[in-house]
Formats: C-alpha cells, sequence, structure tokens
C-alpha cells in the first residue's frame, strides 16, 4: 500500500511538473512590438495571385506627386488570417471576436511618397504577450485616403473625386499583412519591430488609359517583416 502511495505521488510530482513546463513553453511574460510603415518595392516571388489579377495598368513612373493613405491601426492575433478574416471586425469594438489585439493606432494619414529609399516611420508601439504572431491586418479609412498627381493641377483622386479612387469597400477596409520570413516571434523582455512595407507600384494600378479621365484602383501589395 505503501509503496501504490509513492508511486502515485511520484506521478502526481511529475504530472505537475510537465503542466509547469508547458505552461512555461507557451510563455507568460510580454515584450514590446514597434510597428514601421515604409514604401518599397515587393520581390515578383511575394506578389503572387495579386499580380496576376491585376486588370489596369501600374502607375507610370512620376505621375503621383503623393500617396495619402489614412492608417486608422494595425491589429495582430496568433493564427494567420485568410483575406476575408482579416476584412471583418473592423471596429475595434468588434476585433476581439476574431482573436484580434491591436498593436497600433495613429490614427493619421501618411505620404506612403515620402517613405521611399528605407524611410520609416512609427505607427505604435504596444506590449504583446510573447509568443509567435502568424496574423496582422492594416486597417485603413478610404473615405480619408487620396492619391494626388505630379500635374499642373495637381488633381486630387479620392473616394469623392470624379474620376475616383476605387477601394475594397466604401467602409473602413481590413487588409491583411502578408509575412516575409516567418511569425513575429515576441520575447519576455525584449522589443520586435514590424516592419510593414506598402509597395505603392503595384498597390494603385489605372482602370483605364488615362488617370484623369479613369481614376485608380486600390490593389494593396503589403508585406511586413520582423528586424
Amino acid at each position: 500500500m505503501m509503496a501504490y502511495r509513492r508511486t502515485y505521488m511520484a506521478l502526481s510530482t511529475a504530472v505537475l511538473f510537465g503542466a509547469a513546463a508547458c505552461s512555461d513553453s507557451t510563455g507568460t511574460g510580454t515584450g514590446m512590438v514597434n510597428v514601421r510603415l515604409t514604401n518599397g518595392s515587393v520581390p515578383d516571388a511575394l506578389v503572387g495571385d495579386v499580380a496576376a489579377a491585376m486588370t489596369g495598368a501600374p502607375l507610370p513612373a512620376g505621375s503621383v506627386k503623393s500617396v495619402d493613405v489614412f492608417v486608422v491601426r494595425v491589429d495582430a492575433r496568433r493564427q494567420e488570417p485568410s483575406d476575408a478574416e482579416a476584412a471583418v471586425n473592423t471596429e475595434e469594438s468588434e476585433a476581439e471576436q476574431g482573436g484580434w489585439v491591436t498593436i497600433a493606432e495613429p490614427n493619421a494619414a501618411f505620404d506612403l511618397m515620402k517613405l521611399a529609399d528605407g524611410t520609416t516611420t512609427t505607427l505604435g508601439v504596444a506590449e504583446l504577450a510573447t509568443g509567435d504572431y502568424r496574423g496582422f491586418r492594416l486597417i485603413i479609412d478610404p473615405a480619408k485616403s487620396s492619391v494626388t498627381l505630379n500635374d499642373e493641377a495637381n488633381t486630387v483622386i479620392s473616394g469623392e473625386s470624379i474620376e475616383g479612387l476605387k477601394f475594397p469597400s466604401a467602409a473602413t477596409s481590413g487588409i491583411k499583412i502578408q509575412l516575409s520570413g516567418g511569425p513575429l516571434d515576441v520575447e519576455d523582455g525584449e522589443t520586435s519591430a514590424l516592419v510593414v512595407k506598402f509597395d505603392v507600384s503595384r498597390s494603385f494600378v489605372m482602370r483605364g488609359t488615362t488617370l484623369e479621365q479613369n481614376g485608380l484602383l486600390f490593389t494593396p501589395v503589403i508585406r511586413g517583416t520582423q528586424q
């Protein structure tokens, strides 16, 4: 009987230590994430289906003076989302339903043309539980975003202009950020940087023969990397 009790106690202790070890492996601490935005070219191999789906011509070189995208916030979650999952529950009060947590909330417009050649700007810094994060999305406000042409009139193409800038939806849009180089690893007490690269040359295409007459179509090509 005593031998049975000793065996039982040993097994129970092993189970407890095993459970503690499993708990530690998932991470119980927190780390900081610095989210930065830049404008840069995304290699063809990483563009994939987006390039194949383009039906308009890319922006002519030198045709654009500014590209102002209003970034509401950036969300993260453990699991990689589909494009459809990234597009739903974009209101902050609904985001938790999809497992999202906000990691940046600038609520401001950024001129992507000023973020070329390696220039970056901070969107926000947030504290996250340790572990791997495979899902990220960019929430933008199309109604506050626009493209200004590099012409004598400084023509502004937006959702409210005659020519029009067509976004995926008229309301706030959630856009999946494709990750390059694996998930973002948040370590206890450490700071990780997520650089969101917006490829302007591929993200806006002409809907017809001229920008002035036919406007633009928004075809977002966005990649995220840990640095």
